[in-house]
């Protein structure tokens, strides 16, 4: 039997024995509300952001035979979805929608779901899905892993035609290539300001998904590598993690003439070495703090403080503190920079050439969140992992700890956490012995941890063991310096999109800053990507804005105003006009259109 044959049959298996599913009862999937959907995009942003291009293109390519293409999360949720008009109709009927639910679990075998279990690329076709109401459609998915191997995402497209298994082969080629391009533009993005060793069996490196991916840290270990990395470069645990670049298979760093910069064998084939041309400049040593560019989407400490003296002085404190290994406590609204203010903490101080594990306490389910943080041993429990598992502590050995939504622990969880931050040891599901562990500690929460404490629903010892300083960052609404703030986040998401010289107009700046930005930074951030699509000719006006920035057709009112003033003044020549409103004379046809204005007659005609 083929093995993606033998996957199908495991399925089957599993939906009878483990799942008790039966097929002509097989639910029709749930679709998480818009706001639920808001939720589960966000720890993942700057992987759905990455991935959308690549999303596009496949879509562009396979539209044409009647294919859909889709993102899922690591839960089966869709969080990114691209189908044409034509079959928009058959989607619905079965589920194929933005926000659905694709699990093993409750849709029985089907391409997301099981891809999830199996973690491998897969072809589910007609009738090999468990349920009848799936019968029609043939699924060919990819996964996409992010740091430490753990799975992030699965991209999937799916046919509600008929659809050959021989054609799967070619399909599945495509989608894990696909997969494969967006995981490696993620490892760039967590691994910016690392050493990275790119390994290809083509010595001109031009194929982007042909790559395996591993970054070092200062001394030359490798702390993270691309999911590919285990067939080339086997560790104990699969992964090469924590093993020096230079021992595995006579893998050198040395730079060489012909920009390659080693030849490894592996199994009678070739590979060539690489370093990413990024990281040329860093030498095998510790990369000096101010040297390591924070990943795209994550601000580094310059932006994060602004021009807000008490912004400035209190994230210049925690940066210190950090480095002295004291914990650090940062509250403040949702959406405030939290979590960017952590992770660039960690990039400026002493820690970057560590590891930055984040935990959502929020978002771990309770059924999983000792073994998700504290590891196990093989055989701990029923379905644990043949290898166990490091745990997420254990993961950030030698680095910072980031605990978001540290407010959100269950209490029994506190208990455990508190023992390990006061003996430097984890014991992890299983195990008889400890692990001694050393990191830096950062938690966050919206709540008032210290109101928490006086309600009973936090521990008073370990609110004390992690606030050795509390950094509280205002809301944007009451920042000294929110004008600047605004600008220098479109900036940064104009060279995202390949529009360094983005500007905002004096009507869009002033909509901006009186907006009451209720999910602050992180709104900003979303606000700014937005505009900065639809600003083609690099200019931000009110129309770019998303349609809750012009209430009570306030932007309308505006643009028709500022738009009929200086045709006025051109005297109608639209070429003269959109000149003087900087932006092209296509996109001031547009406008004219969608304003529904006209010239005025000649006097006396």
């Amino acid at each position: 039997m083929q093995p993606s044959r033998t996957r199908i049959a495991a399925s089957w298996e599993r939906c009878l024995r483990q799942h008790g599913l039966e097929r002509h009862r097989i639910a029709f999937p749930q679709i998480v509300s818009e706001r639920e959907l808001k939720d589960v995009r966000a720890p993942i942003d700057d992987l759905i952001h990455l991935a959308t291009p690549e999303l596009d293109r496949l879509f562009t390519r396979l539209a044409r035979y009647d294919y859909v293409v889709s993102l899922t999360d690591a839960a089966g949720v869709t969080v990114l979805f691209r189908c044409g008009d034509q079959l928009a109709s058959e989607c619905r009927a079965v589920g194929v929608l933005p926000g659905a639910v694709w699990t093993e679990e409750s849709q029985g075998t089907n391409g997301i779901g099981t891809c999830i279990k199996e973690q491998r690329a897969l072809s589910v076709v007609r009738g090999e899905h468990f349920g009848e109401s799936l019968a029609g459609l043939s699924c060919t998915v990819a996964p996409i892993f992010g740091a430490a191997g753990r799975l992030a995402a699965v991209l999937n497209v799916t046919t509600p035609h008929a659809d050959a298994l021989s054609m799967q082969g070619l399909v599945r080629d495509i989608v894990r290539r696909s997969a494969r391009r967006i995981e490696n533009r993620y490892f760039e993005r967590r691994n910016r300001g690392r050493p990275v060793l790119r390994i290809s069996a083509q010595d001109d490196f031009t194929d982007l998904a042909a790559e395996v991916r591993v970054a070092l840290d200062g001394g030359g270990r490798i702390v993270d590598a691309t999911s590919d990395a285990a067939r080339l470069l086997p560790g104990e645990s699969g992964a090469p993690l924590g093993i020096r670049a230079a021992e595995l298979h006579g893998v050198s760093t040395g730079h060489s003439d012909r920009g390659t910069d080693a030849v490894m064998t592996h199994q009678g084939r070739r590979f060539f070495v690489r370093r990413a041309r990024a990281d040329r400049e860093s030498a095998a040593s510790v990369v000096p703090a101010a040297a390591v560019a924070p990943p795209p989407g994550v601000p580094d400490i310059a932006t994060l403080v602004g021009h807000d003296p008490v912004v400035i002085e209190r994230v210049h404190l925690a940066r210190r503190l950090l480095d002295r290994r004291l914990p650090i406590l940062l509250q403040g609204e949702t959406g405030t920079g939290k979590s960017a203010l952590a992770r660039a903490l960690h990039n400026a101080g002493m820690h970057a050439g560590g590891p930055f594990v984040a935990i959502n306490c929020a978002a771990i389910p309770a059924e999983l969140i000792e073994s998700e943080l504290f590891g196990y041993r093989p055989g701990a429990f029923t379905g644990a992992a043949r290898h166990g598992a490091r745990g997420r502590i254990l993961e950030a050995d030698g680095g910072v700890l980031f605990l978001d939504e540290i407010g959100d622990m269950p209490m029994a969880l506190q208990t455990r956490l508190l023992q390990v931050l006061s003996d430097g040891e984890v014991v992890p599901v299983g195990a008889a012995q400890p692990v001694r562990v050393s990191f830096a500690v950062v938690s966050a929460s919206l709540h008032d941890i210290a109101d928490l404490v006086r309600q009973g629903r936090f521990r008073q010892d370990l609110y004390f063991r992690l606030n050795g300083a509390t950094a509280l960052l205002p809301a944007l609404r009451e920042r000294a310096d929110k004008g600047a703030l605004i600008d220098a986040v479109f900036r940064e998401e104009g060279a995202e999109a390949g529009m360094p010289n983005l500007a905002l107009d004096r009507t869009a700046l002033r909509l901006l800053v009186s907006h009451a930005w209720p999910g602050n930074i992180r709104e900003l951030r979303h606000v700014a990507r937005y505009a900065a699509t639809l600003a083609e000719d690099g200019i931000v006006t009110p129309a770019c804005l998303p349609p809750y920035f012009r209430p009570a057709e306030a932007g309308m009112r505006d643009e028709r105003n500022i738009t009929e003033a200086a045709l006025t003044r051109a005297g109608w020549n639209v070429s003269r006009a959109a000149r003087h409103l900087g932006i092209s004379r296509a996109t001031l046809h547009r406008r004219i259109a969608s304003l529904d204005l006209s010239r005025p007659p000649p006097r006396g005609g």
